[in-house]
This record gives C-alpha cells, sequence and structure tokens, in this order.
C-alpha cells in the first residue's frame, strides 16, 4: 500500500510549484497613452505687448474644459514673465481644472517653426487624440512677410522703424521677433488638424486660406483685427462645442460675434467679424479666380474696395475680396464667385464697424491688392 502526503504538504507544494510558474511570466508592458476624443493644441504666444492677457486665457480655459466630457487640452504658453515657452496639459484634481507643466522649451522662441513642430509632435505623443484641433493667439498680420504691415512700400521695414499706430504684427511676435506664415503654414503636417481657430488679426484672407488648405478642414478666423480679449469670454460656456465629435465651430463663432455685438459703452467697442472657411474648397475658388481676369484698377478705385486694415498714412493692405473681383467681371462670372464663395466661406459675421472703419461689405475673405 502506498503512503499518503499529508494534505498539508501537498498544499504546499502546489503553492510552491504555482510560485515557481508565475516568476516565469512576463512582467506586464507599461501603460501606453491611447487616443481618445479630440485634442485640443492652444498656442499662446504672448511674450509681447498682450502678456497681460495670459492670465485671463488660462483662467477661461480652466473654467471651460471638463475632463469627463472634454478630450485632452494641451496649451504652449510663453509671456514676458517666462524664461521660456513651456507645454502644460490641463487635469482635474480635487474637481478642479488645474495645470501640470510637462516640458520647458529652452532657448527657443514661440516665433519658430522648429517651436511649432516639436510642440504638435510632443502633442501627438503626451496627448494622442482621435483627431486634432488648435487655437492660435498672439499678434498676427496674416499672409504678411515679417516686418511687412509696418512699411508695405519697402517691402521690408528696418527694425529701427516703430509707428505708436501699428498694433499688429506677422503670425506670433516674441521680443519683437516674428514668424513668416509660409513658415508657419510649412511646420503644420499635412492633415493634422479638423480645423484651427485663430483669434488673431488679419488671418481669414485667401492667401491664408489656400495655404492651409492641406493643413486642416476649416479656418475660423476674422478678416480684419480683432479685438481683445478676443475668444478669451466664451471659453468658459463655449469650449466644449470644439470637442462634439463634429466640432460646431458656427456655434462657437456666433458666440464670439454675439459677445462682441451686445457690447455697450464707447462705439468703437462693438467691433468684431469671423468667417468660417471650409478649406477644401480653396483650390476651386482659386481655379475660378484664374478664369477671372483680375482688374487693373487706378488707386482711386481700389480705394473705393472695402478695406479690412485702419492704415492711415500708406496705402491698404487687406480689402474684401468679393469687392475686388466684382470690379471687372462678368454678370456671370460674378454670379460663379457668389456660388463659389458660398460653398467656401460657410459662416460669416460682421458688426456695421470696426472700430473707425465703416463694414459696407464683408465677404468673409480678404485679398492683397498690388498698389
Amino acid at each position: 500500500m502506498k503512503k499518503q502526503f499529508p494534505h498539508i504538504v501537498t498544499l504546499y507544494l502546489f503553492i510552491l510549484l504555482t510560485a515557481f510558474s508565475c516568476s516565469k511570466d512576463p512582467l506586464p508592458d507599461p501603460p501606453i497613452n491611447k487616443p481618445e476624443g479630440r485634442t485640443l493644441l492652444v498656442y499662446i504666444a504672448l511674450n509681447n505687448s498682450l502678456d497681460n492677457e495670459i492670465k485671463d486665457i488660462h483662467d477661461a480655459l480652466k473654467e471651460g474644459w471638463d475632463s469627463k466630457t472634454m478630450g485632452s487640452l494641451v496649451i504652449l504658453t510663453h509671456s514676458k514673465g517666462d524664461d521660456s515657452p513651456m507645454l502644460i496639459k490641463l487635469k482635474e484634481h480635487n474637481n478642479v481644472s488645474v495645470a501640470d507643466t510637462l516640458k520647458w522649451y529652452t532657448g527657443m522662441s514661440s516665433a519658430s517653426p522648429a517651436l511649432i513642430r516639436q510642440v504638435i509632435a510632443d502633442t501627438k505623443e503626451i496627448a494622442p487624440g482621435e483627431s486634432y484641433g488648435m487655437i492660435l493667439f498672439s499678434h498676427a498680420s496674416g499672409w504678411l512677410p515679417a516686418r511687412a504691415y509696418f512699411n508695405p512700400i519697402e517691402w521690408e521695414a528696418q527694425a529701427s522703424r516703430e509707428s505708436s499706430m501699428i498694433t499688429t504684427y506677422s503670425v506670433f511676435e516674441d521680443n519683437k521677433k516674428e514668424m513668416e506664415f509660409a513658415d508657419f503654414a510649412e511646420a503644420i503636417p499635412d492633415g493634422m488638424f479638423d480645423f484651427i481657430a485663430s483669434e488673431m488679426c488679419f488671418m481669414s484672407s485667401v492667401e491664408t486660406g489656400y495655404a492651409l488648405r492641406n493643413k486642416t478642414d476649416y479656418l475660423l478666423a476674422a478678416a480684419p483685427e480683432v479685438l481683445s480679449p478676443g475668444f478669451t469670454p466664451i471659453y468658459p460656456t463655449q469650449l466644449g462645442l470644439l470637442y462634439k465629435k463634429e466640432p460646431d465651430l458656427i456655434g462657437f463663432g456666433q458666440a464670439f460675434f454675439d459677445y462682441f455685438d451686445k457690447l455697450k459703452g464707447e462705439p468703437y467697442v462693438r467691433s468684431a467679424a469671423i468667417s468660417l472657411i471650409r478649406t477644401s474648397e480653396m483650390e476651386a475658388l482659386a481655379e475660378l479666380t484664374h478664369r477671372i481676369s483680375l482688374p487693373s484698377l487706378t488707386q482711386e478705385q481700389i480705394d473705393n474696395i472695402q478695406e479690412y486694415d485702419r492704415n492711415a498714412s500708406w496705402p491698404h493692405l487687406f480689402f474684401d475680396f468679393e469687392d475686388y473681383m466684382s470690379q471687372e467681371a462678368t454678370p456671370q462670372q460674378l454670379e460663379e464667385l457668389k456660388e463659389q464663395l458660398s460653398k467656401t466661406v460657410i459662416f460669416k459675421r460682421n458688426t456695421p464697424k470696426l472700430i473707425n472703419i465703416n463694414i459696407r461689405k464683408h465677404s468673409g475673405l480678404s485679398v492683397y491688392i498690388p498698389q
């Protein structure tokens, strides 16, 4: 008769063998960031005269962001009080949205295409999303080369040339260093963004829309200047519109317009314009424009076209696109143009005046006219 092991010995051997076999199992892979919802990248370059707005912008974004209903919110921020641009991500702590600083870009300028590329790459790594949107805030003068807004006659101003009348610059400004729009567009990967929303001046033009046609599906921007406080007042209640599966850019643009349109006080306060551009239609608009003979106008005729900038001592640089093209377009061509513009500019709003400019016509897109 075989001898039986005591039950306690059998149990001990089972535990020992089980532990031994488990010790050979590989360690679990570290957790990875999985795309979830839309990631919103807010690029705030305020190492300039707008730096006093930085706190209000941050506070408004924190108030508007909800971790339970929205995707990630990543902010590149740079103001006069920062040694270098920094990348932060909002997170929830004790039911309050707080900023978590992730990275400092030591020695880099927020007006640098290299930083744009790096920030986009870092955003995709630390906050991968199923899709991406972008908000821009800084000084800007649309598509113009750096410093061109200061001296359009010579097209490139001397660094010493200053004017108290000028309050806008090229795309982004960091301690008087500017980024040209072509460099900005080139730094963005093709097909990167569902939308780019700009609260910078002069960004809704045929030049900017065409340059961004492969970078973003939609461009929400203004043909004239954007007055402070820009989008800041609507972030607390309307930010969620940008996180919808189909971002409600029309609703967001309408909320921005309504804020300024309802302002009371000095006449210049009620000043705003906004447009939503479907960039996939920019090619068709360009082809149609090429088929229409570009107007050859006298300076007097040009001076009667709707302008969007407040330059007084030199030629205007931003004019209404439809008003310009209508100067010599045939009735049939004008109808084609209006039909194509309705497909390209799918939303537009404007107050009757923008500071001291009467907005008589507003197609939603501006254009530069050689003079």
